[in-house]
């Protein structure tokens, strides 16, 4: 498997231009489970490309073969001619990134779709949102937080899970559509164990309506590995009906990805975050989902590593 399965499109910011790069020196899309965005980084042999205006390029979309993996805003476009080539290096975030920056409108929702969310706030073009018409009581937006931060106290609500992004740019809070996928020895190039504890907490403290840190929860995870790390916030209105799901969350996203195991393989199968993977070669055995894709390729070929995190909101068996 080699890069000429790969096309980097990109357009100009009225979308009138659209220039194909095939000749891919070298791509890493990267994916993970919290981080609400894809990244995208390459470089592409522009040696037959003439005339394009580099700096008015604003998308970013790469194809393999028929399927679009990735589309977003770049943040760095560069033309360099080096060694008697030219090459265009660059690096995108996917769209839904500005669901990450952008403020939500503050104050209190009842009765809360996912759709609701999207409509209360600024139009974010180019993001979608999963289908779903589940609805929470109440979410409540304290300023400053952003439209991803309400998006999440939703998804904990209804199911006790972390939102996430599929496809390109969609929005999902509930897990729907998993593919089990099973791997075996044939090209695993290497394979991945280890842990990750150092945001994690033992404790969080909470404030109640009469001032008092009443409110608490304990990590027994962190507390069982000698982590001694201790805080205290104040109320947060967000969870005044249900104050121990909330910091129960709060500790779990502290130790996100605290245990992972993982592995690298020759080629590509397209999997989607929250695949389920199963393996059973090269020295590990498990069954988990995919948390973290780099898919990487360069003139060595196209490699693929998947991470499962064993977590508050994920397990490895």
């Amino acid at each position: 498997m080699s890069t000429d399965s790969f096309t980097i499109q990109l357009k100009n910011a009225s979308g009138s231009v659209i220039s194909m790069f095939q000749r891919i020196v070298s791509l890493t899309l990267v994916k993970e489970r919290y981080t609400p965005y894809f990244t995208l980084e390459f470089t592409t042999d522009a040696i037959y490309h003439q005339g394009f205006d580099t700096k008015d390029f604003t998308s970013v979309k790469l194809i393999y073969g028929q399927n679009e993996l990735f589309f977003g805003r770049a943040s760095g476009i560069s033309l360099k001619y080096t060694a008697g080539r030219k090459l265009l290096t660059g690096r995108a975030y996917g769209y839904t990134k500005t669901v990450g920056t952008c403020d939500a409108v503050p104050g209190l929702m009842s009765n809360c779709t996912l759709a609701d969310i999207a409509s209360a706030n600024t139009y974010m073009p180019n993001v979608s949102y999963q289908q779903i018409s589940d609805s929470a009581n109440y979410i409540y937006v304290k300023e400053t937080d952003t439209i991803w931060d309400a998006i999440a106290a939703l998804s904990i609500k209804l199911y006790e899970e972390y939102p996430y992004i599929t496809g390109m740019n969609t929005v999902n809070i509930k897990k729907q559509g998993q593919i089990r996928r099973t791997y075996n020895s044939v090209n695993i190039t290497e394979t991945i164990n280890g842990n990750n504890f150092s945001n994690a907490l033992s404790r969080i403290n909470m404030q109640g309506t009469q001032g008092t840190y009443e409110y608490h929860c304990d990590d027994a995870e962190a507390i069982r590995r000698g982590i001694m790390r201790e805080r205290y916030m104040p109320l947060d209105r967000q969870w005044l009906s249900s104050p121990s799901l909330g910091l129960k969350h709060k500790l779990y996203f502290a130790r996100r990805g605290g245990v992972y195991k993982g592995f690298t393989y020759e080629g590509f199968r397209n999997e989607k975050l929250c695949d389920k993977v199963e393996i059973s070669a090269a020295g590990i055995e498990y069954l988990g989902e995919v948390s973290k894709l780099i898919l990487h390729a360069d003139k060595r070929g196209v490699f693929t590593t998947l991470i499962s995190y064993d977590d508050g909101y994920s397990s490895i068996s």
